[in-house]
C-alpha cells in the first residue's frame, strides 16, 4: 500500500525573518507540518517581482476534494461509484486524483474515470502527481495526461486540462512549460520554495497552498499566509480548507491546532477572499493517517493508524456543503433545516497514555479541552451542549452560530429546544471521553443531529457568532467570542417588520434595497461576524462615505453612489438581526440595510506613538487586517487601513490595523521611540515601527463637507473636497480623476499583444479596495502607476514591454469604476489609466565600484527583478525616488536600493571593477553588475 509522506507547509515560514513574523517563529522546531526541513534556507529576503498574468476569468468558481489514489488499493468499481455519489452530491467540481508511482494506481484511476461517467452527476476529475514520491518522468507525466484528455470527465480550465501536483521542483520551469505545451495543459501545483520568484516559473497558470489549510503554530488560523502569497500572485493563488491534522506514527508523530471551529472558520475566510479565489481545495477525502479526511472510512489506511477508523468526520462534509455553494455562487443559501454539528478529542490534551510507546505528538499543548459545535438554525433557538458533567445552555438566532464547551468525562449531548419543543436530543454511543487513555488520539471524533420539526416557517442565512461556556455546572455563565452578551435565557426575536433604529449621529435611515452580484454599494466591503450598523456607519465614515449599508447579518458596505438598478423594497425584506446586536436589523439575502450621512469628513492621520505589541496569543496588539508589503511606508499603511482607528508599521514591511491597541496582552501604553527605528523597505527615509514594536497613527475625521443630492446613475461620479460645501457631480466621459501631488494623469493605454501583455512589469496588486491614489501608493518608486479592471494595478518605469505602444487612447476603454470607489475609474478589459511621476534627477550620484552580493542581499529596500529595458539611470530615479541613497544593477536586468550595506552571506565586500562586466539590457554600453556582483552608486556624501 502506498504511505502517503509528510506534507509539507514550507515555503512560507522559509521567507520570514523571525523577529518580525506575524506567523510562529521559524526555527525548525516549531514547523510541525514539513518535509526536509534541512534542505531549505530561512534567510531568503521578500522581493517584489514581475507581475505574472491576472487571468481574466468568467467568475466562476470551483471547489475541488483531493483524493489520495494510494490510499485505495482494495477499492472495487463499486467503491469508486460511491465516492463519486457522494463527493458530488455537495456540489463538488471536482476530484483531484492524487498519485504516486505504484502500477496498480493506473488501474485505479482508470476505473476512477469509469465510475465518474457511469454516476450520470457529471463530477470532474483531474490528476494531481506526487513527485516526492514518483519520479519527475516527463513523459509518462504527458502520457498520462494525453490517456484521459478526451475523456467526458476530465476538468479543463478554458478547454485547457487541468494538472495539478505535490511538489514538482524536480520537473523545473522548462519541465513544466514542456509538459504544459505537449498536453494543453492549465498548470496548478504546489510546489514550495518558489517564494520571490514566481516570475520564473512563467509557465504555472496557477498556484495552490498546500498548509494554508493549518494554522503552523499555537494560534488560530489566520489568512496572513494567504495574503502574502497573494501579494505575490494576485488572482493566480489558490488556496486549501481542512478540518483537522494529526498523524502519529513511528515516522511522523504530530498534530497541528485544530481548535476555534477551523473548518467553519476557514470557510469564513475563503469567503472573505472570494472576490480574489478561483480554486479551493479540500484535503482530504481519504487521508486516514494524517486524520484530515471528510470521507466514510474504507480503502487502506497506512500500517499503525489506530486513530482514524472509529471517528468518523464525515459531518464536516455535510457541514461544509452550505459553505460551498456560497463560495460558488457568491450568496449564501437559505437554511431550511436546524442541524447542530459538534465534535471534540477523545482525552485531555495533557494526559499520559498508559500503552503508548510513541509519546505525546509535537503540539499536544496547542489544543484546548473543549467540545466545539456550530448550530444550523432557521430561526431562535436554545441550544444545550453537555459533555459528561459539564453542560451549558446558548440563545442562537437564526443562520450560524459557533459554540463550545469545557469537556469532562463521559458523553456528548446535543439538544435544541424552539417554542417549548426538543427538536433535537442527540447522544452518540460510540464516543466517550475518557481522562485516562490507553493510546494518545489527538484526532476529533465528528457528529451531527438534525431536528425533528422546525417549529416555526421562518428561514434565513449566513449570520454567524461565536459563544463559549467558561463553567461545567449547570448554572452557565457564556461569554461570546465576537459580542458582549452573557445572557443565557432564550430571546425570541420577530422577522417582521419593525422599526429601524439610527444609532450614530449624523446618519438618517433610507429603506431597505435590493442588492446584487454588481453590488449596490461598492466601495469599501468588510464581513464582521459581530457586525452592528453603529460599526459599519463608523467604518463608512471613517472612509469619507456617504452611504453605510448592512447585509446578511455580517457584512458592511461603504460608498459615494447608489448602482441605478437598486430598487427599494418593503421593509420585512431586511429582517435579518444583526450578528453583534439581536436588537438591530442588518439587512438580509441580497437586500441591504441603507443609511446616509448628513456629511462626509476627510480622514487625516495623526502620529500616535511607538507602541509595544502584547505577550499573549499571536502577540498583536492590533488585530483587524495585516500586510506584508516590500513598499511599506506610513502612508501605505494608512491607506491599507482606512476605516480602522489605528494604522501600525512594524519590522520595516508589516502594516497592521485595529481599533485597539490592547489585544493579546498589549498594554496601548507609549514606548521609546528609540524602538521604533527600523528603516521602511518603501522608503528608508522613514521610520517603520520595530522587532515588536509598532509606529502607531490614529484617524480623525477632519471639517465634514455637507453633501446636497446622490445621483444614483453609474455614468456619473461624483467628487468632493473639505474645501468645497457640496458635492459637485460630473460625466465619467471625461475620464477626469482627481490625483494627489507629484502624480499627474498619463492617459487611458492598451496592453500588450505579447508575452504576459503587460505593459507595467515592476509589482502588480489586486485589491478589492482598489483606487488610484491606493495603486499610486504601493507603486512608490515607479514611474507609472496604472489601475485596470477595477480591481487591479500594475507599477513600472516603461510602458512598451510585451507588444505595448504605450499611446494614450480614447478615455471611453477606460470606464470601468474602480472597486473601492465607483466615482472613480479604474481601466478596462486590458486597458489602464495610467498615472505618471516625475523622473528624479540623478545629479549628485557617483560610481562605488563593484561588490559582491549575495541571497541575503547586500541593499534591503526596493528590489527590481528582471526589470525590462534597464540602465543605469533608470535605477538610480527608482531608488532616488524612493528616498534610498544607494542604488545597485546585477546581472543585466536587476536593481536594488537601499541606505545601508548589509555584508552577512559574503555580500558587501568590495572586487575587482572586471567582475562588473555584465552589460544592461536597456543599454548594451553600460554595464549592470554580473552574476551576484553588483554596480553601486551612491547619493552625494552618502558614506559606505
Amino acid at each position: 500500500m502506498h504511505l502517503r509522506f509528510l506534507r509539507v507547509h514550507v515555503a512560507l515560514w522559509t521567507i520570514l525573518l523571525a523577529s518580525s513574523t506575524a506567523f510562529a517563529t521559524s526555527d525548525a522546531s516549531s514547523i510541525r507540518h514539513r518535509r526536509n526541513w534541512s534542505t531549505f534556507s530561512n534567510r531568503t529576503v521578500l522581493l517584489p517581482e514581475d507581475p505574472v498574468e491576472l487571468q481574466k476569468r468568467d467568475g466562476s468558481k470551483y471547489v475541488f476534494m483531493h483524493h489520495i489514489v494510494g490510499n485505495t488499493y482494495p477499492y472495487t468499481y463499486a467503491d469508486w461509484l460511491d465516492d463519486m455519489v457522494k463527493i458530488s452530491a455537495k456540489g463538488i467540481d471536482a476530484i483531484a486524483l492524487n498519485i504516486g508511482s505504484s502500477d496498480w494506481q493506473r488501474t485505479q484511476v482508470s476505473t476512477a474515470y469509469q465510475a465518474a461517467k457511469d454516476s450520470g452527476t457529471g463530477i470532474k476529475l483531474f490528476y494531481s502527481f506526487d513527485l516526492t514520491e514518483m519520479p519527475c518522468d516527463l513523459g509518462d507525466l504527458v502520457a498520462r495526461v494525453n490517456l484521459y484528455a478526451s475523456h467526458p470527465n476530465q476538468f479543463k480550465v478554458n478547454g485547457k486540462v487541468m494538472i495539478s501536483s505535490y511538489s514538482g521542483d524536480c520537473l523545473g520551469q522548462s519541465g513544466w512549460a514542456s509538459l504544459k505545451a505537449q498536453t494543453n495543459g492549465y498548470l496548478m501545483p504546489f510546489i514550495w520554495g518558489l517564494e520571490g520568484q514566481f516570475n520564473q516559473w512563467s509557465a504555472l497558470d496557477s498556484w495552490y497552498c498546500w498548509g494554508c489549510a493549518w494554522p503552523q503554530g499555537n494560534y488560530p488560523k489566520n489568512t496572513d499566509d494567504d495574503n502574502y502569497y497573494i501579494s505575490q500572485l494576485g488572482t493566480k493563488y489558490a488556496t486549501t480548507i481542512s478540518g483537522w491534522m494529526y498523524t502519529h506514527l513511528s515516522s511522523k508523530n504530530f498534530y497541528l491546532r485544530g481548535d476555534d471551529w477551523l473548518i467553519v472558520s476557514r470557510w469564513e475566510q475563503l469567503m472573505q477572499m472570494r472576490n480574489t479565489l478561483t480554486f479551493v481545495e479540500m484535503v482530504t477525502w481519504n487521508d486516514w493517517g494524517e486524520s484530515d479526511y471528510f470521507g466514510p472510512f474504507k480503502g487502506a489506511q497506512p500500517t499503525g493508524t489506530f486513530y482514524a477508523q472509529d471517528y468518523p468526520h464525515t459531518a464536516w462534509f455535510d457541514l461544509s456543503e452550505y459553505y460551498i455553494k456560497a463560495f460558488q455562487t457568491g450568496s449564501y443559501p437559505a437554511i431550511t433545516s436546524s442541524k447542530i454539528y459538534f465534535w471534540a478529542r477523545p482525552h485531555p490534551a495533557g494526559a499520559s497514555a498508559s500503552g503508548d510507546s510513541l509519546g505525546k505528538p509535537t503540539g499536544w499543548d496547542w489544543t484546548e479541552d473543549s467540545m466545539w459545535a456550530a448550530v444550523y438554525s432557521t430561526a431562535s433557538a436554545t441550544v444545550i451542549l453537555k459533555c459528561g458533567s459539564s453542560s451549558s445552555s446558548f440563545s442562537v438566532g437564526a443562520g450560524v452560530s459557533k459554540l463550545k464547551i469545557p469537556l469532562a468525562a463521559g458523553k456528548m449531548t446535543v439538544q435544541m429546544i424552539r417554542n417549548g419543543q426538543t427538536i433535537i436530543n442527540y447522544t452518540p454511543t460510540d464516543y466517550t471521553y475518557v481522562t485516562n487513555p490507553v493510546q494518545y488520539n489527538y484526532n476529533a471524533w465528528v457528529g451531527s443531529a438534525v431536528a425533528t420539526s422546525e417549529g416555526t416557517s421562518t428561514t434565513t442565512s449566513t449570520t454567524t457568532t461565536a459563544s463559549s461556556s467558561t463553567t461545567t455546572s449547570s448554572t452557565t455563565s457564556s461569554t461570546s467570542t465576537t459580542t458582549s452578551s452573557t445572557s443565557t435565557t432564550s430571546t425570541t426575536t420577530s422577522t417582521t417588520s419593525s422599526a429601524i433604529s439610527t444609532p450614530t449621529s449624523g446618519w438618517s435611515y433610507q429603506g431597505c434595497y435590493t442588492d446584487s452580484e454588481t453590488r449596490t454599494l461598492t466601495g469599501l466591503y468588510v464581513s464582521d461576524s459581530a457586525q452592528t450598523v453603529e460599526k459599519c456607519q463608523a467604518r463608512c465614515q471613517a472612509g469619507g462615505y456617504l452611504y453605510a449599508g448592512v447585509e446578511y447579518g455580517v457584512e458592511c458596505f461603504c460608498s459615494n453612489t447608489i448602482l441605478s438598478t437598486a430598487s427599494k423594497v418593503a421593509e420585512s425584506d431586511c429582517s435579518m438581526t444583526c450578528g453583534g446586536n439581536s436588537g438591530e436589523k442588518c439587512g438580509a439575502g441580497y437586500r441591504l440595510s441603507l443609511y446616509k450621512a448628513a456629511s462626509v469628513a476627510p480622514v487625516s492621520w495623526s502620529n500616535y506613538g511607538c507602541v509595544a505589541e502584547g505577550t499573549t496569543g499571536t502577540r498583536r496588539a492590533l488585530t483587524g487586517a495585516s500586510y506584508d508589503q516590500s513598499n511599506m511606508t506610513p502612508a501605505t499603511c494608512q491607506t491599507l487601513c482606512l476605516g480602522y482607528t489605528y494604522a501600525g508599521v512594524e519590522a520595516g514591511h508589516q502594516c497592521f490595523c485595529g481599533n485597539s491597541l490592547t489585544n493579546n496582552g498589549a498594554s496601548g501604553a507609549i514606548a521609546a521611540s528609540s524602538n521604533c527605528q527600523t528603516n521602511c523597505i518603501g522608503d528608508s527615509s522613514q521610520k517603520c515601527g520595530g522587532s515588536w514594536y509598532l509606529g502607531v497613527f490614529k484617524a480623525s475625521t477632519g471639517s465634514a463637507s455637507t453633501t446636497s443630492s446622490t445621483t444614483t446613475a453609474t455614468t456619473t461620479t461624483s467628487t468632493s473636497t473639505s474645501s468645497t460645501s457640496s458635492t459637485t457631480t460630473t460625466t465619467t466621459s471625461s475620464g477626469a480623476t482627481s490625483t494627489p501631488t507629484s502624480w499627474s494623469a498619463y492617459g487611458c493605454v492598451a496592453e500588450g499583444t505579447t508575452g504576459t501583455r503587460r505593459a507595467l512589469t515592476g509589482a502588480s496588486f489586486t485589491q478589492s479596495n482598489m483606487t488610484p491614489t491606493i495603486c499610486q501608493s504601493l507603486c512608490l518608486g515607479y514611474t507609472y502607476a496604472g489601475v485596470e479592471y477595477g480591481q487591479e494595478c500594475y507599477c513600472g518605469n516603461s510602458l512598451t514591454n510585451n507588444g505595448a505602444t504605450g499611446s494614450v487612447i480614447s478615455t471611453s476603454n477606460c470606464q470601468t469604476p474602480c472597486a473601492g470607489d465607483s466615482s472613480k475609474m479604474c481601466g478596462g478589459g486590458w486597458t489602464m489609466n495610467v498615472y505618471t511621476k516625475p523622473a528624479a534627477s540623478i545629479s549628485g550620484w557617483t560610481s562605488a565600484g563593484c561588490y559582491v552580493d549575495s541571497s541575503s542581499r547586500m541593499l534591503r529596500g526596493t528590489s527590481n527583478l528582471s526589470q525590462a529595458g534597464l540602465t543605469t539611470e533608470m535605477c538610480i530615479n527608482i531608488c532616488a525616488q524612493g528616498g534610498f541613497t544607494m542604488a545597485g544593477t546585477e546581472d543585466g536586468n536587476q536593481c536594488f536600493c537601499g541606505s545601508q550595506i548589509y555584508k552577512d552571506g559574503g555580500s558587501g565586500v568590495s572586487t575587482a571593477s572586471g567582475e562588473c562586466s555584465s552589460p544592461c539590457n536597456g543599454n548594451s554600453a553600460q554595464t549592470c553588475g554580473g552574476g551576484w556582483r553588483i554596480n553601486l552608486y551612491l547619493k552625494s556624501s552618502s558614506p559606505v
